[in-house]
C-alpha cells in the first residue's frame, strides 16, 4: 500500500512515531529541533497577539473603514466564529482585531482547570473562498514559540506569516489543556491534533497530556513545514503551575 508524504506526517505524529523526526527515508530534507519550557500561568490572548504583532508583521485594524479592515464577507465570518467562541466560553480578554498578510486574526481566552486556554480566529482565503479557523490553547502555544524562533533564524516578519498562519484549514481546534474533551471528541482523549495548510506550507500540532493536575504537564509539538526551509520540529513543555 502506497502513502502519501502528507498522511504519513499525520499518522505519524498521532501515534507518536519517532520516525517522523529522524527518519531521512520518508523526510529527505533536513529537520531542525527546539525544545522549550513554558508556565501556562504566564500564557494569555494578549501575550500571543503581541507576537503576531511582532514578529508576523500584524497590523491593529482601527476600526471598519480602515483600508485594512474586513470586507463585509470577512466580517461575517469573525461574527460566525466569535459565536462559536462564545459557546464554548472563550470571553476573556478579547484582543482587537489584526491583520496580516491576507489573514484577519484576534484571541479571547477561557479558564480551564489548570490555567488559561487561549483561544484564536483567523480569517482564511482560499481560491475566493472565505472562512474561518479556530485554534486553541495547544497549537496558539505551539504557533506563539515558533513565531520568535523562525524571527530568530532571520525569517523576515513576512515570512514568519506565511509559514504559520492558516489559510486553510480541515477542522477547527477545539483542544483544551486536558486534551480532547469538547462534546464529540473520540479517540485517545488525552491527545489532541490539528493540520492546516499555509502561504508556504503546511502546519501540523500534537499535543499530549502528560500528567494531570496542578503541578502536571502537557507536552506541545509543532512541526513546520515551508518555503523549502528545513522542517522544524517544535516541542513545548507546558507546565501547570
Amino acid at each position: 500500500m502506497s502513502i502519501n508524504r502528507r498522511k504519513f506526517t499525520q499518522l505519524a505524529i498521532l501515534g507518536g512515531a519517532s520516525l517522523a523526526t529522524t527518519s531521512g527515508i520518508f523526510f529527505p530534507k533536513p529537520a531542525e529541533a527546539f525544545i522549550f519550557g513554558l508556565l501556562l500561568r504566564g500564557l494569555s490572548s494578549r501575550a500571543i497577539f503581541g507576537s503576531l504583532l511582532r514578529f508576523a508583521a500584524g497590523r491593529v485594524i482601527g476600526s471598519l473603514s480602515d483600508s485594512f479592515g474586513p470586507s463585509e464577507e470577512e466580517l461575517l465570518a469573525i461574527q460566525l466564529a466569535d459565536r462559536d467562541f462564545v459557546e464554548r466560553q472563550f470571553t476573556a480578554n478579547k484582543t482587537e482585531l489584526a491583520r496580516a498578510q491576507t489573514s484577519i486574526f484576534w484571541g479571547q481566552q477561557r479558564q480551564d482547570n489548570w490555567g488559561p486556554n487561549v483561544g484564536f480566529g483567523f480569517v482564511q482565503k482560499y481560491q475566493s473562498e472565505i472562512s474561518t479557523a479556530k485554534i486553541t490553547g495547544p497549537t496558539m502555544t505551539g504557533i506563539h514559540v515558533a513565531t520568535q524562533v523562525l524571527a530568530k533564524q532571520g525569517l523576515s516578519p513576512n515570512q514568519v506569516a506565511d509559514s504559520l498562519l492558516p489559510v486553510l484549514s480541515q477542522f477547527d481546534d477545539w483542544c483544551s489543556w486536558e486534551g480532547d474533551s469538547f462534546p464529540g471528541a473520540t479517540g485517545n482523549q488525552n491527545i489532541c491534533f490539528a493540520n492546516y495548510r499555509t502561504t508556504l506550507g503546511e502546519v501540523t500540532s500534537r499535543y499530549e497530556l502528560i500528567e494531570p493536575g496542578a503541578g502536571g504537564r502537557g507536552n506541545v509539538e509543532l512541526i513546520v513545514e515551508a518555503g523549502g526551509q528545513p522542517r522544524r520540529n517544535i516541542i513545548v513543555e507546558v507546565k501547570f503551575a
